[in-house]
């Protein structure tokens, strides 16, 4: 059972209703500038090559490492297609060269793959010295090339085909077989644990329609304050987010190299001041908090999280191989946070990142959408209705339109866990898996 409830705010419609609608305004303002800032950064093209362009430089190279021999040219073409980027596209010209599957002279290709802008011109000397023989670009020019093309397995190849000039390259070429291989290794790990969770999801998914009559071990939490308060905590906790980002951001501006903090700084202020709203709204402790929100055993909520997680990945899968060719976008969401992870150097920013987006951002999140707005909107109408609201705006709040399918199915599969079990650390478990998971691939391929 639930603690009594107490001391719930139940503010007077008088003002409430012009506080609601003033926030709520202020709320689209905030997202819409959020969504315009977004496509203005899109149209920027990235400084080097990408998360995609990395995934499919291994795919790619994978055959002719494993097998000596490239995959088909159907696999090329679709890849080719699918790299919005310049320098990802960059990047498949010279793995294509380097593996023999380049038909057109080298002049011809370069023409169409240079990247505009900064390291375009160097990126076209490096390339003429490799596959024209044209003088030796400078030390600057490769060490730029390199880098922008991703520090990875066509980069090393480009340059060992220069060292063939100088000293020679094969020590260079055995060092990217061998980390084309790791990257192999990992993919494949991934793969089988994606293929592991979907299959537990598919079991758990007719478990679930097998049993949807049998009642429930514990129920959701129950809150008692007013709708209207219940849309001010929202409402405000939303601005926060905004108000928490933009104060970090402008404590570490004198400091460019500490512009790290400002995720973890950032979304430590606004977790504080949307834990201290919802306590103060409903008179709770945060100890009475989280003993109304986590009731139940612990390794039972943890057991049924990791059934969840593999629903999960079934159902975002399948969401995003269904919507994806039709909501493409472009540029990857994660696209800042990945240039972000590349300019860290040294395991405490590494850390305090990975922290912030496996740990807390879970805890909060699900306290705010499946421990607080879920059982709100569930005490108020149908239980599916308010699991298809509240993971439609998990879904929203990313302010990512070409990731709401998939964002919106995690949620559904959220809400779904907290209804099974009654307990806010299933979710929480599935999330930071999620995201952690999320990070580290991120990580290892930035």
């Amino acid at each position: 059972m639930s603690a009594p409830l107490r001391h719930s705010w139940h503010p007077d419609r008088r003002w409430a209703d012009s506080l609601i609608a003033l926030l709520a305004l202020l709320a689209l303002l905030a997202a819409g500038f959020t969504l315009a800032a977004r496509r203005h950064s899109a149209r920027r093209p990235a400084e080097r090559a990408s998360l995609q362009g990395r995934l499919l430089e291994v795919v790619l190279g994978g055959p002719d490492l494993l097998l000596h021999r490239g995959g088909p040219s159907r696999d090329w073409a679709r890849s080719e297609s699918q790299a919005r980027e310049p320098w990802d596209r960059a990047l498949l010209a010279v793995l294509r060269a380097e593996l023999g599957e380049q038909a057109e002279p080298a002049e011809r290709w370069l023409a169409a793959t240079t990247p505009a802008g900064a390291g375009g011109p160097g990126f076209r000397r490096v390339c003429l010295a490799a596959y024209v023989g044209a003088p030796l670009p400078s030390d600057a020019d490769r060490t730029e090339v390199h880098r922008r093309l991703g520090d990875g397995y066509a980069a090393d190849l480009l340059e060992a085909r220069l060292r063939d000039r100088e000293s020679g390259g094969e020590a260079l070429r055995a060092q990217a077989r061998r980390g084309l291989a790791t990257r192999l290794a990992g993919l494949a790990v991934m793969g089988l644990l994606v293929v592991g969770a979907a299959a537990g999801g598919v079991a758990l998914l007719i478990y679930l329609l097998a049993t949807k009559g049998l009642p429930l071990p514990q129920p959701l939490p129950t809150w008692s304050l007013s709708g209207r308060a219940a849309a001010l905590v929202l409402l405000t906790w939303f601005l926060g987010f905004f108000l928490a980002s933009n104060l970090a951001g402008l404590a570490l501006a004198p400091w460019p190299g500490l512009r790290w903090l400002a995720i973890p700084l950032g979304y430590s202020l606004h977790a504080a001041l949307g834990i201290r709203l919802l306590c103060w709204a409903e008179g709770l402790s945060l100890r009475e908090l989280w003993q109304r929100v986590a009731p139940g055993r612990l390794g039972r909520d943890l057991a049924w999280g990791s059934a969840f997680l593999g629903l999960a990945v079934l159902l975002v899968l399948a969401v995003a191989l269904v919507t994806g060719p039709l909501l493409s976008p472009d540029q990857s969401p994660q696209r800042d946070l990945q240039e972000l992870l590349r300019s860290l150097r040294g395991w405490l920013p590494n850390l305090a990142l990975f922290l912030t987006v496996a740990l807390l951002a879970p805890c909060f999140e699900e306290l705010l959408f499946r421990g607080f707005l879920l059982p709100v909107l569930a005490q108020r109408q149908r239980l599916v209705l308010a699991l298809v609201l509240s993971a439609l705006l998990f879904g929203a709040i990313h302010l990512q339109p070409a990731g709401l399918p998939p964002l919106s199915t995690l949620g559904l599969v959220l809400g779904l866990a907290m209804r099974q079990t009654g307990s806010l650390r299933t979710p929480i478990l599935i999330h930071a898996c999620w995201n952690g998971t999320q990070f580290l691939l991120l990580r290892a391929f930035a």
